[in-house]
């Protein structure tokens, strides 16, 4: 706990020492919030049911945050020290080199930034996918067994991960005893599953998260080729995962002196490995998406480390590495990180949201609002938001996108964007960023005809945006805007 703790606050400090997690998880405190009320799962209170999260889970325990805290950020921040604190407890309980186990984990600062400080439901999932990938190695199949609906509510990968332990359970089992050992995960798995979409299909007339056809691409072949340099990047983002992942590879080539519960987790991690690259990667930085992993890769490191170094070649050079690799990867990580955006993004976007409420506090109905980031600019605001990126907005994800510009940032229409004709759209300080998502909407003639970018004051607050010539025209006197 020591160890997680001094490590998100570090990671904490170098972020800017934010005082929200980023944009992403305001999206889970904007439902986490409309649920606790009783509004259910929306993203307008009066809107749409619809599921722009990507964990079920984590929104209930944010809504269960939120219905206790007033500012949930806090509470969430330590309750997801306690799940890495978990996830590394149990690792260190399979490892004689418990100091290098720690001095692996915590030459990563991107594990610590993801998996507490980002407030996403990373520390979960990480510490669902840890113990189970224990249980799993040390074939524990009841574990695996109850395990797996926590696994299936948390995030939509896990209909892979599920019938790839249920294959390694029923192969790792004992012989004569494979069907005994394989029953019940295989029974929790299809059950869980089974209730999750027959809900989802129920409750917002979807069988898969909205997210999914938000993010859709043109093909799995397109993903493969966009994804392959993920595990690459992620192989040269640090000076200690690079050692891990060689370790990693260690194993796997010579597999025949490893220990066999060592082989069995680096069975387990494959789909960890290979699934980013099934889905093309992802934009954020500092590889989200492998985060999870990294206990788990560190234990196997951590095995295959003391039994490289145990020569006489290493032994002088053995004290320093690890710490001399902990330094470089805490020296380089503001450089090599690149996540402060994303805590700027969500403020910026509560900033947003704040000034609009107070703005039009006094009208009748609360503007409607385009955003292209879905999570402060809504947390903030009262009134009905559009999603640009449809992760929040089935009409919007299930129309074709205009291209595909930017990973995860694909699903922007024009022509439904006319057909709203929101009265504000909100945009970042990136105008390149901001072209890309919405294929050049903003040097159109027919935009530039029905909308004016300029900067707003009202009731002592000003926001700079895109502003319809109708609302602007309709807003009683007393405004002012340049």
């Amino acid at each position: 706990m020591l160890v997680v703790f001094l490590g998100a606050l570090g990671a904490w400090l170098m972020l800017g020492m934010p005082r929200t997690g980023i944009d992403d998880a305001d999206i889970f405190l904007v439902y986490a919030n409309h649920f606790a009320d009783g509004h259910g799962f929306v993203y307008n209170i009066g809107g749409e049911r619809v599921e722009g999260f990507t964990s079920l889970l984590w929104t209930l325990i944010c809504s269960g945050v939120a219905a206790v805290f007033r500012s949930p950020e806090i509470p969430l921040f330590f309750l997801n020290l306690i799940l890495g604190g978990i996830a590394v407890g149990f690792c260190l309980k399979r490892t004689k080199q418990r100091s290098v186990f720690l001095l692996m984990l915590a030459g990563a600062p991107a594990w610590f930034a993801w998996c507490q400080v980002t407030l996403m439901e990373t520390g979960l999932w990480c510490m669902l996918l840890t113990l189970l990938g224990l249980a799993v190695a040390e074939r524990r199949s009841r574990s695996a067994a109850l395990l797996m609906p926590l696994l299936v509510i948390t995030r939509p990968e896990s209909m892979l991960w599920g019938v790839w332990v249920i294959l390694l359970v029923f192969v790792f089992a004992e012989k004569g005893a494979r069907l005994r050992a394989v029953l019940p995960v295989l029974l929790t798995y299809a059950v869980s599953l089974g209730l999750l979409v027959a809900f989802r299909i129920v409750y917002f007339g979807w069988p898969v998260p909205n997210t999914y056809y938000a993010k859709v691409t043109p093909g799995i072949f397109s993903n493969i080729w966009n994804g392959l340099g993920y595990p690459t990047g992620y192989l040269f983002s640090g000076a200690m995962v690079f050692v891990v992942i060689l370790l990693l590879l260690c194993v796997i080539l010579k597999r025949d002196k490893a220990d066999s519960a060592v082989i069995r987790i680096v069975c387990f991690l494959l789909p960890g490995i290979g699934i980013p690259v099934l889905v093309g990667g992802d934009h954020f930085g500092s590889f989200r998406f492998y985060q999870p992993i990294w206990p788990l890769l560190c234990l196997v490191g951590a095995h295959e480390w003391s039994r490289l170094m145990s020569g006489r070649f290493f032994e002088n050079m053995r004290p320093y590495i690890l710490p001399l690799l902990f330094l470089i990867g805490w020296t380089l990580f503001p450089i090599t990180g690149n996540l402060r955006h994303e805590f700027r993004i969500a403020k910026e976007g509560r900033r947003n949201g704040e000034m609009l409420s107070r703005m039009f506090q006094d009208l009748d109905a609360w503007p409607t609002v385009a955003v292209i980031t879905a999570g402060g600019n809504k947390l903030g605001y009262a009134g009905f938001v559009f999603d640009l990126m449809g992760l929040n907005s089935t009409e919007m994800a299930h129309v074709p996108g205009d291209a595909a510009h930017f990973k995860n940032h694909t699903g922007f229409n024009r022509k439904l964007f006319y057909r709203w004709a929101p009265d504000i759209l909100i945009c970042g300080d990136s105008e390149e960023f901001d072209q890309l998502v919405l294929n050049g909407l903003q040097r159109e003639p027919r935009f530039r005809m029905e909308y004016t970018r300029c900067t707003l004051y009202r009731n002592d607050s000003s926001l700079h945006a895109w502003y319809r010539n109708e609302f602007l025209m309709g807003i009683p006197a007393g405004a002012e805007s340049q």
